[in-house]
């Protein structure tokens, strides 16, 4: 297909543009080291995630969705560098299934979200780091590409304070589908006392109980959905859709001790708000169409291997 090799370009620019200014001031140490992952290139990272049927609170649609992301790494994040800079190159592909009807129609309920995020890391003293990431990324319905692509840039600032608090800080930019061009976010792991933990992680907030060395329970708070370019009727529009879950979420970790964790997640729930939205291309992302959803059933499981 056409933007595959349209991603697979810019990824090998924004990679070489990466590494060459990653060098610079490195001195003598401008030699560059490429390391595999030690899986070799297979899946780091899988999600399914499951929205039962909603009905709209105050009209006559409906909407569910199933979504399906795999992460596939080429490079060894903490093996692979440049001077004294680390970089990590990964695919991420989403395909969601719309379960849309009645007064909402979309063209194709078929929506693609491929991405490549490249990142250099830079380590700090006293277990900190400074990461920058570029992502281009095409999100749409396939049915035309014109405006379903992005460049996704994001700058982060981590710090492990202690072995029982870690946090990170940052700036991400995404010029064509988020609300606001640039939005800061964090991140943080905290263990106030040995049986519980609190997790805030990607658009999920989680407080979690050991029950033993390998299996933590606890409630968790989460966003799910996602925007997408899709052909309407009236033209290209951005889709948009936001739902609130609150589930119950058990993590298991089944790797062979004395090697590094592989965590299997399971949440059940409901969601409790959901919105979907047809918006403008402007620059102030004006919206067309709002619908409001009663709380529907929730259901995700992953399996990470990243660690």
């Amino acid at each position: 297909m056409r933007w595959s090799s349209i991603i697979a370009v810019t990824a090998k620019r924004v990679l070489f543009l990466l590494l060459m200014l990653a060098g610079l001031g490195s001195g003598r140490e401008d030699l560059w080291t490429l390391r595999m992952p030690e899986t070799s290139i297979l899946p780091s990272y899988a999600k399914a995630s499951y929205i039962g049927r909603m009905s709209e609170r105050h009209g006559g649609s409906h909407l569910g969705l199933q979504d399906y992301t795999v992460n596939v790494p080429f490079a060894d994040g903490r093996r692979s560098h440049v001077g004294k800079w680390f970089y990590n190159v990964q695919a991420n592909i989403s395909a969601t299934i719309m379960d849309v009807g009645g007064e909402l129609d979309l063209r194709r309920d078929e929506l693609l979200s491929v991405a490549l995020p490249i990142s250099v890391i830079r380590p700090l003293e006293n277990g900190k780091r400074l990461m920058f990431t570029a992502m281009p990324r095409y999100v749409g319905d396939t049915v035309s590409s014109a405006h379903a692509w992005d460049m996704v840039l994001v700058a982060e600032y981590s710090v492990k304070a202690s072995e029982t608090l870690s946090y990170s800080v940052g700036l991400a930019a995404s010029p064509r589908f988020a609300d606001y061009v640039v939005v800061p976010y964090i991140a943080f792991r905290w263990q106030p006392v040995p049986d519980w933990m609190v997790r805030m992680r990607g658009y999920q907030l989680a407080a979690l109980y050991k029950v033993n060395e390998r299996l933590r329970v606890g409630p968790a708070i989460s966003n799910e959905g996602g925007a997408w370019m899709v052909s309407t009727p009236r033209g290209q529009r951005i889709f948009r859709v936001r739902s609130l879950a609150l589930a119950g979420l058990a993590e298991y970790d089944f790797s062979v001790p004395g090697k590094s964790k592989r965590m299997l997640n399971l949440a059940v729930g409901a969601t409790v708000a959901t919105t979907a939205e047809f918006c403008r291309r402007s620059l102030g992302r004006d919206v067309e169409e709002t619908r409001h959803y009663h709380p529907g059933f929730y259901l995700a499981g992953e399996v990470d291997f990243r660690f």
